[in-house]
């Protein structure tokens, strides 16, 4: 869980760990914190309380795309959840097109394994669950999110200056774009590979790419007929 703990670390999140260097991949982030969070209530409730103050930075399209091909389907309800919590009392919500894409427990259990020891720790957690944890069959009490443990947008963005233009797009598609050209290896090989990684049609990533190539945060080469177009992240990225 280190890792995990040391990048949550690097986006100012309240740990006592040393922060990981160099960006952070926050979609692949969310897909590690949902398969460990379930051994760490502490890393439940500070991943929600960040996502709930800059949900704007996550790519939503990439992050869409990355639960179908990355993670194992039974930490599918515990990254909804994640999700529904941080999205509360946003309008609209942020994560309303994934969420809705996502299953509940297929068994009604707590969420944190140490809940799940013993039949008495089992009924008391399905007694405190709070409604929006028995919509995702995972009990839990309801989330007091803790916005004073994670820090302020000047940090974060004076570290991770490509937040802030995630931010700036709201985590729309070209927010995925440039995110899968930053993490994911071979996605500006062409239109097609980029479309794959960021989760949008050929069409949509051509649109969004005029846009990004107007205010210089992609440049697109043309090689061969063969190869087609390359795309490679530009100086105002």
């Amino acid at each position: 869980m280190t890792p995990t703990l040391q990048q949550w670390t690097s986006l100012g999140a309240g740990f006592n760990t040393a922060p990981a260097p160099g960006a952070i991949d926050i979609e692949r982030l969310l897909l590690r914190t949902a398969e460990a969070a379930l051994d760490s209530a502490r890393l439940f409730i500070m991943a929600a309380s960040w996502l709930h103050t800059y949900a704007e930075t996550v790519a939503r399209h990439r992050l869409s795309r990355l639960i179908d091909d990355e993670l194992d389907q039974q930490h599918w309800p515990a990254l909804g959840l994640l999700l529904d919590i941080a999205q509360q009392g946003s309008f609209p919500p942020r994560f309303k097109s994934i969420t809705d894409d996502l299953p509940p427990s297929a068994e009604p259990r707590p969420l944190f394994i140490a809940e799940q020891r013993t039949s008495a720790l089992r009924k008391r957690a399905e007694r405190r669950a709070s409604d929006l944890s028995r919509h995702w069959n995972l009990w839990c009490e309801a989330i007091d999110l803790n916005p004073d443990a994670i820090r302020p947008p000047s940090w974060l963005f004076a570290r991770h200056p490509e937040l802030r233009t995630q931010a700036d797009f709201r985590g729309d598609l070209r927010a995925s774009i440039l995110a899968s050209l930053r993490h994911d290896p071979g996605s500006g090989s062409s239109e097609l590979s980029l479309a794959r990684a960021a989760g949008g049609s050929r069409s949509q990533i051509r649109n969004a790419l005029d846009n990004l190539e107007l205010t210089g945060r992609v440049r697109r080469t043309t090689a061969t007929r063969i190869t087609g177009t390359k795309i490679q992240l530009g100086v105002a990225a």
